[in-house]
């Protein structure tokens, strides 16, 4: 993994004449975030450097062609993604723009909001931005649901297992290649003066050429709500400014509008049982290998409250329940 140094010399040779600094370094998971400045005399200009930790050359390639074809697909709307710069698939190197916004998931830690509409709107955006992403990434109508058994996804390779049962009364059974990770984390919020207001970025692309139906990225983004309720200012401290069940209303509802098309029972049966797999996922540590700290103390956070998690009863968000999104 390349220190700082090493991060600005290489970005100094790929840009002659323009001096580097580094601002922020980001320590993820899965990367490391550098927040570069690139000065040549009166030109400064922000880039972001992702380098990937234990990657493989292939899935970094896929990740930047898929922000560069999300990018190039999105370029006119109120959606994009940050412009792709380069990808050095061999270093484990990606590079784009910088984005000055706020992921969605500060936005709903934060306790005194700037207003509860905004909000609303950028969950509005949200549903939006995934029904371009599932737009873009179509695959075949007679493609078949394809489950990477290398990859270690336990929970996410048997709910597409599942899935293919229940297609027949489905209404959202075109395939795409889904976004994987669409969760709050990676929905960037960006102010802009105009009589639009807000503009939406999409950040940290799959890198799996997987193929199921759209309920694994919905059940994602329901899954991202729930986590947030269980961090300390929501399960802890008792604040309630805003209910999982009428913002995904609210989010599932801008996606259909945008895909013109109504899910049936069975569809929200998928996404129930998607979410499912993805807090199952949250604590199978097996599947990262040497994982270090961070993860560890978030398994043990989360087995603190998991299990009556898993076992609620109806939780999921009944279709349609006229009002609830108006009132989320």
């Amino acid at each position: 993994m390349m220190n700082r140094g090493e991060v600005q010399e290489y970005i100094e040779e790929r840009y002659p004449g323009f001096t580097v600094k580094s601002k922020t370094t980001i320590l993820c998971r899965n990367s490391h975030i550098f927040m570069l400045d690139l000065c040549q005399g009166p030109i400064q200009d922000k880039i972001v450097v992702k380098i990937s930790r234990n990657y493989q050359p292939r899935e970094v390639a896929l990740e930047f062609a898929n922000l560069s074809r999300f990018y190039h697909g999105c370029k006119d709307g109120a959606v994009s993604s940050p412009k792709p710069l380069f990808v050095d698939e061999e270093k484990g190197i990606l590079a784009m723009s910088y984005v000055h916004g706020v992921n969605l998931a500060h936005m709903l830690h934060e306790i005194r909001p700037a207003s509860l509409q905004y909000l609303n709107c950028a969950v509005d955006l949200s549903g939006i931005a995934l029904a371009k992403f599932h737009t873009l990434f179509r695959r075949e109508e007679d493609e078949p649901i394809s489950i990477d058994c290398n990859a270690p996804e336990d929970d996410i390779n048997r709910f597409l297992a599942e899935s293919q049962e229940r297609m027949g009364e489905c209404n959202l059974k075109y395939m795409v290649t889904p976004f994987f990770d669409f969760t709050s984390w990676n929905i960037i919020i960006k102010n802009i003066r105009s009589k639009r207001g807000m503009m939406l970025y999409l950040i940290d692309f799959p890198r799996r050429d997987y193929v199921c139906t759209p309920h694994l990225d919905l059940a994602r983004f329901r899954f991202g709500l729930e986590l947030i309720k269980q961090f300390p200012p929501a399960k802890f401290f008792g604040l309630n400014r805003w209910d999982a069940d009428s913002l995904f209303d609210r989010f599932l509802s801008s996606y259909c509008r945008e895909m013109h098309v109504a899910p049936s029972q069975d569809d929200l049966w998928l996404i129930a049982r998607a979410r499912l797999a993805n807090i199952r996922r949250a604590q199978d540590l097996a599947r990262k290998g040497r994982c270090g700290w961070q993860p560890k103390l978030e398994q043990a956070y989360l087995q603190t409250f998991s299990r009556q998690w898993l076992n609620q009863g109806d939780v999921f968000s009944k279709w349609p329940r006229m009002g609830r999104a108006e009132k989320a």
